[in-house]
């Protein structure tokens, strides 16, 4: 990466940091997490933050929760370009999360697009994400690995939760 593409991400986290706790705070009683088994959000993506070609990404996620810590979200997105020419790519993938708090971190597979064809080999790339969770949304970081050039994808959502509002937890 840049030292352009490095301060822009790091200005990029000390512009939507504070945004991001301040929602969090309005939400409601500290104490109040999300206790529902299974949620279904609502993804927009932007994808390869780091060079070009650059995607904008939009698509249902579904969280299954597997208890207060663990969750396995399957996913299917809609790539297209930002200059809305050439292909759309239709691109399935999954994570498993590991919750503490409203923060998260996970790691998982997408499928290659064709454009990472000579950059990656086989069909699935390997992804991690870290995230912040702020009520109905949440916000992501995700490094996808192109593992024949040895580069990193960066790509940044936000997600929105679609259904009831999330019930105090049972103590």
């Amino acid at each position: 990466m840049t030292r352009r593409t490095i301060a822009f991400l790091i200005a990029a986290g000390i512009l939507l940091g504070p945004a991001a706790a301040r929602l969090s705070f309005s939400q409601g009683p500290e104490g109040r997490l999300d206790t529902r088994p299974v949620s279904l959000y609502v993804d927009l993506g932007y994808i390869n933050l780091n060079s070009q070609p650059r995607w904008m990404a939009i698509g249902p996620q579904l969280e299954l929760r597997l208890g207060r810590l663990i969750s396995i979200n399957p996913e299917v997105a809609i790539w297209f370009r930002d200059t809305f020419r050439g292909g759309v790519d239709v691109v399935p993938g999954a994570t498993i999360n590991f919750r503490i708090k409203r923060f998260f971190v996970g790691g998982g597979a997408v499928r290659r697009v064709s454009d990472w064809a000579e950059s990656a080999s086989g069909w699935l790339l390997p992804k991690i994400h870290v995230g912040y969770l702020t009520g109905p949304a949440r916000l992501a970081l995700s490094a996808m690995y192109l593992n024949r050039s040895d580069r990193i994808v960066l790509g940044m959502t936000i997600s929105m939760g679609i259904g009831r509002r999330p019930r105090e937890p049972e103590d």
